[in-house]
């Protein structure tokens, strides 16, 4: 039902919209919001596609190394290593934003794009690494003595055996996290000030005006937005499903 009402409010110009009201069907469709919508979103998405690509890769690599070095290597101090990346899922974001901020000015990152990669970054990787440690633990070490046995390095079982048995869940912690950063709003308007380099979330209130806001536009502009992310989860809902169930059953 959020879908439909947001398709119908998208269709309807803006005479018929506040002439008849929101919650009426649409009785002439124009696709002239979308046209409008796109010409002032679509460089805010590609934005967020910049941010997307740079930050999820990078903070699920990091992950895995610190997920596959917890569960192989044994140590008195693998327990706190966890639980300190637990920690990092517990921690709200908001309590973050002045040291965040201080230490981006610190660094002379403010304003800049690879600052933002940075903060989604590491701030994706708890999630990720809990997925993996779980995905790792369960995994079968025979398979990573035969290829000892064949003369494999750590970096080549990591690279060729670990990872691409642990496929579904790196898939379901890529999908949380572009989903993370897809939606984030708070850092973007905390640590950037150029319009150039807004990510979607920020560039969807241009249509709010001091005085209006431009209903018709911003649902269409919505539904765009939330094109990229509904086709990942149709293009790997195969993987999604075997993710999800990974390690609850033994067989």
């Amino acid at each position: 039902l959020p879908v439909v009402y947001l398709v119908n409010v998208a269709l309807k110009p803006a005479s018929e919209l506040y002439s008849v009201g929101v919650f009426t069907l649409v009785q002439e469709p124009t696709f002239s919001n979308f046209l409008d919508a796109w010409d002032k979103i679509k460089y805010y998405l590609l934005n967020s596609l910049v941010y997307v690509s740079a930050s999820i890769p990078l903070g699920i690599l990091l992950a895995s190394f610190a997920a596959y070095g917890v569960t192989r290597i044994k140590c008195r101090w693998r327990n706190a290593v966890v639980n300190f990346f637990m920690i990092g899922m517990l921690i709200p974001v908001h309590i973050t934003l002045l040291p965040n901020y201080m230490t981006m000015m610190w660094l002379d990152l403010l304003d800049s794009r690879i600052g933002l990669v940075i903060l989604y970054t590491v701030f994706n990787i708890p999630f990720a690494f809990y997925l993996m440690y779980g995905a790792f633990m369960n995994m079968s070490h025979e398979i990573e003595e035969a290829a000892v046995i064949d003369g494999a390095s750590p970096w080549r079982i990591y690279w060729n055996v670990v990872m691409p048995i642990s496929r579904p869940s790196i898939v379901i912690a890529a999908l949380i996290n572009f989903i993370g950063v897809w939606n984030e709003l708070i850092f973007a308007n905390t640590f950037l000030q150029s319009n150039t380099r807004l990510p979607i979330t920020t560039g969807l209130l241009q249509f709010v005006g001091e005085f209006s806001t431009a209903y018709e536009k911003i649902t269409a502009g919505i539904l765009m937005s939330a094109l990229p992310i509904i086709l990942l989860f149709i293009l790997f809902r195969k993987s999604i499903m075997s993710g999800m169930t990974e390690g609850a059953l033994k067989g």
